[in-house]
């Protein structure tokens, strides 16, 4: 699907706010611990090193909540020093089953059908993305899964992101695995994305669509822009055996309206002609549980994994996972390492401003610096910022795209970098 440009105007508008974001970050000031200095005398003091020159350093840190500034510690005062102790980001790597007694289960008994659940939650593209449904497949496949049900909870997200699920829902795990949603709320991009899946269950809170799109100063989209979403969500709607008409209502003020054949058939209508009106001109449907299951959208609702499993046909389902308290499904090795991007790239994302804030400051110190012997000093800082970034980018892909880093962002700062260390 060509929805490239669409992408860069997303894109362009996220890199504003981040920007504006840096501002106040910068303004706010520098007070994040990530050097650890080890001193002879025992002490073990935590800050930022602000100057460094022969060995001996100048020390931003505070003691009982009493900031110290620019203190000066001799070469031979200092036992070592750890370097941004707490600034490199969660890694991200395949879900690997334990290699204990509990890395493979037994073998599968005749007739078995095993099962997971796996939770899609938060922003689409960060928290709610792709890299973490693949890295999921290896041990799905290990266990021998033959059920994945995913749900749902999410309002929506990055445009961009949308493609890169379908790909993976429809390369990868349609092909491997029966593939359900199962919907608490899935809004905008949430609903785009599980829209590949020809199986839509609710639980009874559920809610699905308003799929609008928006750009600039939360204008809704419109143009060429509109026409190649509504474009790519009508090839969705054919991969996930639904009438187009549904989904063209939740992105743009059409109405909805269906007939119903005695054998139960229904024809659906961008238009109020059918008997029953589904969503009324001038309105952005969202299905709720009871619409949804009224015009056959859904496969039914369940409010529990008993009541899901009956709808899926099975009088019985090994559901993976431990039982935990509160949870109302198997916590499998799976859903630990979705759970575990989530956490890990709100994280980063968290501290992606403050990595960019400290790199420009090491930058503009070496700028700044009276000889070549302090500038290298705060180019060797500024390049240890710079691999944190490059780390967190690593880990987690989108995090570059909502910076707007252009591809060779990262080769231009190591070239810039080198140019200071010319001599002039």
């Amino acid at each position: 699907m060509k929805i490239k440009g669409i992408m860069q105007r997303l894109t362009g508008l996220v890199a504003g706010l981040t920007l504006a974001s840096v501002m106040l970050f910068a303004m706010a000031g520098n007070a994040w611990a990530e050097d650890k200095v080890y001193l002879k005398d025992g002490r073990v003091l935590e800050g930022e090193i602000i100057r460094e020159v022969n060995g001996s350093i100048w020390l931003n840190y505070s003691i009982g909540g009493v900031e110290q500034k620019g203190a000066f510690f001799a070469a031979g005062q200092i036992e070592k020093i750890e370097r941004d102790v707490d600034s490199a980001p969660p890694p991200s790597g395949p879900i690997k089953a334990d290699r204990g007694s509990t890395a493979k289960v037994s073998a599968k008994r005749p007739g078995e059908v095993r099962g997971v659940v796996m939770t899609l939650e938060g922003t689409v593209g960060i928290q709610f993305a792709a890299k973490a449904l693949e890295e999921a497949i290896p041990w799905l496949e290990e266990q021998e899964v033959d059920v994945v049900v995913l749900k749902i909870n999410s309002g929506g997200g990055l445009l961009l992101e949308i493609q890169v699920l379908h790909d993976v829902l429809i390369n990868e795990y349609k092909k491997k695995f029966r593939t359900v949603a199962w919907i608490e709320s899935a809004i905008s991009a949430a609903a785009m994305t599980s829209h590949v899946l020809e199986e839509v269950y609710f639980m009874p809170e559920g809610n699905y669509g308003a799929c609008t799109g928006w750009s600039g100063a939360l204008k809704a989209m419109e143009g060429r822009g509109l026409e190649e979403v509504l474009y790519l969500m009508e090839g969705a709607s054919a991969e996930g055996k639904k009438a187009y008409q549904i989904m063209r209502s939740m992105q743009i003020e059409e109405p909805l309206s269906y007939n119903k054949s005695k054998d139960g058939e229904i024809t659906w209508y961008n238009t109020e002609e059918g008997e029953f009106l589904v969503n009324p001109s001038g309105r952005i449907l969202t299905f709720d549980a009871v619409s949804a299951a009224e015009c056959k959208f859904s496969k039914g609702t369940a409010d529990s994994l008993e009541e899901l499993t009956r709808l899926l046909g099975y009088p019985e389902v090994n559901w993976l996972g431990k039982h935990v308290p509160g949870e109302i499904f198997p916590i499998s090795k799976a859903e630990e390492g979705m759970r575990a991007w989530r956490k890990g790239v709100t994280t980063a994302e968290d501290k992606f401003q403050v990595y960019f804030v400290k790199y420009n400051m090491s930058v503009q110190n070496a700028q700044g610096a009276r000889d070549i012997d302090e500038r290298g000093m705060f180019v060797g800082q500024a390049r240890r910022h710079l691999s944190v970034i490059q780390r967190a980018v690593k880990n987690y892909p989108n995090l570059a795209l909502l910076q707007g880093l252009p591809d060779d962002w990262f080769e231009q700062q190591h070239e810039m970098l080198r140019d200071l260390m010319r001599d002039p």
